[in-house]
Formats: C-alpha cells, structure tokens, sequence
C-alpha cells in the first residue's frame, strides 16, 4: 500500500510540472506575439524619426541656398519670404531666421544668423540648425586701427604670465571666438614675441606679404598685409589759453579755470568734482596723491604734464558723455590706481574679472611723447585708450586693462591681464585686406594715410570720398548725402556670406 501511494505522488508531481512548463510556453508564446505588435508602431515611429530628420536637414540646405543667393536677404526676411511652411517628401518643413548672438530677430549690425527647419512627420518633429556669418549692413571704416588688440609701430611681447583676452561676452554660447589682432606697422612678424607662460585667446597676427617684404615667415592665423600701414599721430591735447598762471601749486578741490603752473600736485584725499571742460597743465611734473579721488561729471578733464605725471594709488572716473585725456610728456605711471567710465570698478567684474562689454572706452584716453614711457603696475584699473606712437607701454604687476593699446613698442609683463574687443566684423580696419580703403590693387588710398586722419574734417573727407561712415576713436562720421551718379564708389566684400555647420568659427584674416 505504501507503493501504491507512494507512485500516486510521484504521477501528481509530474502533472504539477507538466502544467508549469505548459504555463511558461503560453507565457512566453504570449509575450512573443505582443512583442510582434509592438515592435510595428516602434519600427514605424523610427523610421518617421529618421525621415523627419532627413527631411529637416533638406529644409535647411533649402533655406540656407535661399539666404547664400539672395542679393539682399534682409528684405527678403521683411518681405516674409522665409515665412510659412513648405512641404518636402511627406513632411512639412518651417524655417526660423535669428540673430545668432541674441536669438532676436536680425538686425542691421547682425554678424551672425541662426537658421533652424522644424520637420513635422506623423506627429514627430525634429530641428535642424546651421550658422552663417554675415556682413552687417554697414560696416564704418575704422581709420585708427581701433579693429586691433595691441598694435606698435615696432615690437609686441607678452610675456611671463601676461595673459590678452577677448573682452567679449560670455553668455552668448555660441561658441564663436573672434580673434585679436595684434602686430607691428610694418607687419613684421619677427616684431611680435609670445612668451611660453603668456595666455591668450585666438589671435591674428599681423604679417608683410612675403612677395613684397621679403619675409619668409608664416604664421597660422596671420593677417598679411599687402604693404605697411601709415603712421598713427597722438591724439591733440588742446593747450590753456587765458588760464592761471602759477609756480608750484597743490589741487583740493575743483579749479574755477584753466591751470598752468611750473609743477602741478593733487594731494592726498583730495575731492575733486570737474562739471565742465578744464585743462590743468603743468610744465614740470605732475602728481595725483594716494587717496585723491576725480570726478569728472561733464566735459573733458585734461591732465597735462611735459615731466613726469605720476598717479598713485587714487582714482579717476568719466560719468556718460565725459572725458578724461591723460598725457605724460617724459613719463606717465599709473600705479595701484583706478581709471575709466563711472562703474568701471571692481564690483561690476563678472566671475572672470571683466567688465560688461558695452563699458566706454573712450572715456579715458592716454598719451605721452616721444621717447617717453607709460607704465600701468600694481594693482591698477584702468578702462580706456592707450594712444602713445611714439612711446613705449608696459603694463606690469596685476594690472587689469580694458581697451586696446597703440605704441612705438608694447611690453606686457608679470601678471596682468589686457581685456581687448575682438574683430568681430563689425568695422573694416585699416588691417584689413578688403574693404573701401584699398584699391583694386590692394594699395591703401591716399586720403587714409593722411598724416592728421584723425581729425573732424580729414575724417569727413575720408566718409564723403569713399561713400561709408568712418570711424575715428569711435566717434562715427556718416557721409554726406549725394545723388546716386555722384561716383561715389560702393563696397562687396569678397565673403559677405560664409557658411559654418558647427557654432565654432575658424576664421582667417578679412
């Protein structure tokens, strides 16, 4: 009996096995088939995918073709040429046009446009995006080589742990790198040396056409010149007229006229607020004490000194719409000392140590004479314009510059940092291969090698004859009005339209 039960058990588990492997057979049977209806619409929805990208990526060559060939895309984008939809293979295709930079709609001084296609197909949508770069709708002519980072008439270092950087914006995201431009008059590149420590950002460097200066020099990123550059005059610093006239004579607070005395000492802490123009010249030295603190709030302030001019440890600021002109006839020192536009202060740096991009550089100008030097050390701040043809610059110890520098001879040293606007297209410069200041030969117009270009009336002289805005110091001179048969000639640049797939630009010399 104990047999027969014992089979009995052994027939029971068999059934309970036999059942168990029947249920996973339909299990997996089922789960078979549902994968089979599934994997239908996955398939379908893949190769909607794959189409709408494909068909995105057409729509972009399309509008991309469209804009490269339109004589003027700017009117055809106010026209809403580019607007609507279209349909390619089983998809409709939708173009966005934007400023690149500012995701806005373009503008005249657009430098680079955003084109995107949305591809919908079956529900899916997919974007295509490609960048192109464009001239702006006038690009002024800048005839003080204001296009350039740091140009002398003779030799450029940085060295040690200098660093030259763009002063450009960081927020953007487009990757886009404009570089710096920096060389010598003459293009000479043996006239530029870059230190192993030094940092900066993308340059072009400046360089003579071999075929014409006999260099055998060639310099990734360079910028040939196909002949040397004129001369850059220092700007004019007017003289006291019907001022006081005195012998040494110490400054606290603000002058009711003109000064030109034998020496002339703003003290230590001294409050000064200057509400119009005045010139304080002096023709010995000249000394701002640590503590003094300039306020300049209307008009120009004209420090003048024929020695030395000595600024140390105190500070000097421009409100909108006024000026500060420096000049240090033997030597100008800017020591510990804070000079520019108002709110060019260490509180507005970003976490990068720059200052925001629309900051005015014009504000403070700076000079000296020949054979002089101009040294900026310590832990100065200064924002504006080096203009010194005829003397030497060096920027030393933490020194932070914003703005650019011309000079006889350019020395940047220890740890300073040099923040310079970029050529980003938006002026022609005098560096520049193309453009209305050359002939078709590529020689530079006479009128722009004038020796004095830089004054009011060469400066409309040069807009009216060439029939473009020009640029001197950033102060823009627009041509007069004339009839369309005047003669006045027209400029194409040679690459108005380049294309890009990627946001990162490489870009050789214009």
């Amino acid at each position: 009996m104990n047999m027969h039960v014992a089979k009995r058990r052994r027939r029971g588990a068999a059934l309970i096995l036999v059942l168990i492997a029947l249920a996973i057979g339909l299990l997996m049977v089922a789960t078979f088939l549902d994968g089979r209806r599934e994997s239908v619409p996955v398939a379908d929805r893949i190769s909607a995918a794959s189409m709408a990208r494909r068909t995105a990526e057409s729509g972009l060559d399309l509008a991309v073709a469209s804009l490269v060939r339109s004589e003027d895309w700017r009117a055809a984008l106010a026209n809403g040429e580019f607007d609507g939809s279209f349909e390619i293979a089983d998809g409709t295709c939708k173009v966005r046009i934007a400023d690149a930079d500012t995701n806005q709609a373009p503008e005249d001084s657009t430098l680079r446009l955003l084109v995107a296609c949305t591809a919908d197909i079956d529900g899916l949508s997919m974007i295509a995006e490609q960048m192109i770069v464009v001239a702006p709708a006038e690009q002024p002519l800048d005839v003080a080589f204001g296009e350039t980072a740091l140009i002398a008439a003779h030799r450029v270092r940085i060295r040690n742990d200098a660093a030259l950087l763009s002063w450009a914006p960081r927020a953007l995201n487009t990757g886009f790198n404009a570089p710096l431009v920096v060389g010598t008059l003459d293009g000479d590149v043996s006239g530029f040396e870059l230190g192993d420590a030094a940092v900066t950002s993308g340059l072009e460097i400046l360089v003579a056409d071999a075929r014409r200066f006999g260099s055998e020099a060639t310099l990734p990123g360079a910028r040939v010149l196909p002949g040397s550059l004129p001369k850059l005059n220092a700007p004019r610093i007017p003289q006291v007229r019907n001022g006081r006239i005195e012998s040494d004579l110490e400054i606290d607070s603000a002058p009711l006229e003109d000064i030109d005395a034998e020496s002339l000492r703003i003290g230590s802490n001294a409050r000064i607020t200057i509400d119009e123009d005045r010139i304080l010249h002096s023709r010995g030295d000249f000394r701002i004490e640590p503590g003094a603190r300039i306020e300049v709030t209307r008009g120009t302030l004209v420090i003048d000194g024929d020695g030395y001019v000595t600024i140390h440890r105190a500070s000097i600021t421009a409100a909108p719409g006024a000026q500060v002109l420096i000049r240090g006839g033997k030597s100008l020192r800017i020591t510990d000392s804070t000079i520019g536009p108002e709110g060019a202060t260490e509180e507005a740096l970003s976490i990068d140590g720059m200052l925001p991009t629309e900051t005015d550089t014009t504000a403070a100008l700076m000079t000296a004479d020949r054979d002089a030097t101009i040294m900026i050390d310590g832990d100065s701040m200064v924002t504006g314009v080096f203009i010194a043809p005829e003397a030497e610059v060096w920027v030393m110890g933490d020194a932070l510059i914003h703005g650019r520098i011309m000079a006889a001879r350019i020395d940047l040293g220890d740890r300073c940092i040099v923040f310079a606007m970029p050529d980003d297209g938006r002026v022609v410069g005098l560096t520049s291969q193309f453009g209305p200041h050359r002939t078709a030969d590529g020689e530079l117009v006479p009128l722009v090698r004038h020796p004095g270009r830089l004054s009011p009336n060469i400066v409309l002289r040069i807009a009216n004859e060439l029939g473009v805005s020009a640029i001197a110091l950033d102060e823009a001179t627009a041509p007069l009005e004339a009839d369309d048969d005047s003669g006045r000639r027209r400029w194409n640049h040679p690459r108005r339209l380049r294309n890009h797939r990627r946001w990162r630009l490489t870009r050789g010399g214009d």
